[in-house]
């Protein structure tokens, strides 16, 4: 059979999308995975884990857990949801959250040296210099502050973050705050903290918190008529937040895969862009002219066309794909491979191979089996135009004289995939 189709045609099903999705850098990010019954997790720790992966950043603080597994217990717990000792709060996803006191005056005359914790993860792997990043996490103030401040960050550091009473250097750049320009007030719904921001290279743990001390801190007082159940009374001059679901992805540069194309007058559009990501804007320009805001374009142009897609994720990036267009495209002809029946692998040097032609088209796989339908060689993935089988099994083993099954799967110059099967007779 012969088949006439443009080589070009491949592109219509647009083999260069990247259909991976997009990961959660952070684990156990709603800190829903403890070590152990969750009924009997009261707090994180610098002393030792109680859930999994997370610590806090000050030696001797305990940030507060909360989840909705310790509702079995009869009588009100310190940490049942959505009512506890700190506050009235509902999960923002799943059935728990975290809550940390980030402001505590030591010395009520002096809010240099103040008390404050934090906590943090450990990321799997380093991030990458000078790749985008985005980053986020829900925060909500807890019924039982009576402050409110303007500092909560997240920090991502190459070395452990550590602080002491009174050690703040209010030197640190978090890459990710809430407006510093006003306190973070909201005791009823859970806020969403992002942005994005370049890495340094390195970094690998991520601390969520305040890194100021008392006199660079904005500070604001709350009025609250919180009852905490008879578990603690509310202090003075302490701001009290809520933490649930931190992410931290990756925001590679889109990748459009061939730069350049050929389209003819009789040929079918094209599909041109990647897959959608998070936190991407994406402008199309066809020679100079912007025509599109999404990820993907499909195209049939019918004059040389350069394409920019300009996406925009920590800076602006424009890569541009030429689709040239030709009046005189020539077809590629396509046959099917010639298969021989038999073959002597007697090692005479003549017709010892089960061989055949594959006219420049890619193999996907070839398998043979016995006359039991037992599967005895496999053959995938040979880029080159001759197929081989010298008579023996995959292992090595000479397989007997007789007729064998055999599958053939394959693509041609077009990018079609082509399926035969046959019989060949082996003798020896």
């Amino acid at each position: 059979m012969i088949k006439l189709k443009y080589s070009f045609f491949v592109f219509l099903f647009f083999c260069f999308i990247n259909t991976k999705a997009q990961v959660n850098l952070v684990p156990n990010p709603s800190f829903e995975d403890t070590l152990g019954d969750c009924r009997t997790v009261m707090a994180i720790t610098s002393l030792f884990q109680s859930v999994k992966n997370w610590y806090t950043c000050y030696y001797g603080s305990s940030v507060d857990y909360f989840n909705t597994c310790v509702n079995s217990i009869s009588y009100p717990a310190f940490s049942s949801v959505p009512y506890n000792c700190r506050t009235y709060q509902m999960p923002h996803l799943g059935e728990a959250y975290i809550g940390l006191w980030i402001y505590e005056v030591i010395n009520g005359t002096d809010s240099s040296a103040i008390y404050s914790e934090n906590v943090a993860v450990k990321l799997p792997q380093p991030l990458i210099k000078d790749h985008c990043y985005y980053g986020e996490f829900y925060a909500n103030v807890g019924n039982i502050a009576n402050m409110a401040t303007n500092q909560l960050s997240m920090l991502l550091s190459t070395n452990i973050y550590t602080t002491t009473t009174g050690s703040f250097t209010n030197t640190i750049q978090p890459q990710i705050q809430w407006d510093t320009t006003q306190c973070f007030t909201d005791t009823l719904n859970w806020v969403k903290i992002s942005g994005k921001f370049i890495a340094k290279g390195g970094e690998q743990f991520l601390t969520i918190g305040n890194f100021r001390d008392g006199t660079h801190l904005k500070k604001k007082t709350l009025n609250t008529g919180f009852v905490s159940g008879g578990c603690i009374t509310s202090p003075s001059n302490r701001a009290y937040i809520l933490l649930d679901d931190v992410a931290l992805y990756e925001l590679p540069t889109p990748q459009l895969g061939a730069l350049n194309y050929t389209i003819c007058n009789n040929s079918d559009s094209l599909l041109l862009g990647d897959t959608t990501r998070i936190q991407t804007t994406y402008q199309w320009f066809a020679n100079g002219l912007p025509i599109s805001t999404s990820n993907t374009i499909i195209v049939k142009p019918t004059q040389t066309t350069n394409y920019v897609l300009q996406s925009t994720q920590c800076g602006i990036t424009n890569q541009t794909i030429t689709v040239t267009y030709s009046t005189n495209c020539e077809p590629v002809v396509v046959t099917e491979p010639i298969i021989p029946n038999v073959f002597t692998p007697n090692n005479d040097n003549v017709n010892d191979t089960f061989k055949f032609e594959l006219n420049n088209s890619n193999l996907k796989s070839f398998n043979v089996y016995n006359s039991w339908g037992n599967l005895i060689h496999s053959t995938f993935n040979i880029q080159h135009s001759t197929l081989l089988w010298d008579g023996r099994t995959t292992s090595g083993i000479e397989c007997t004289a007789g007729v064998y099954f055999y599958v053939l799967e394959y693509t041609d110059v077009n990018g079609d995939t082509h399926k035969k099967n046959g019989y060949v007779t082996l003798i020896r």
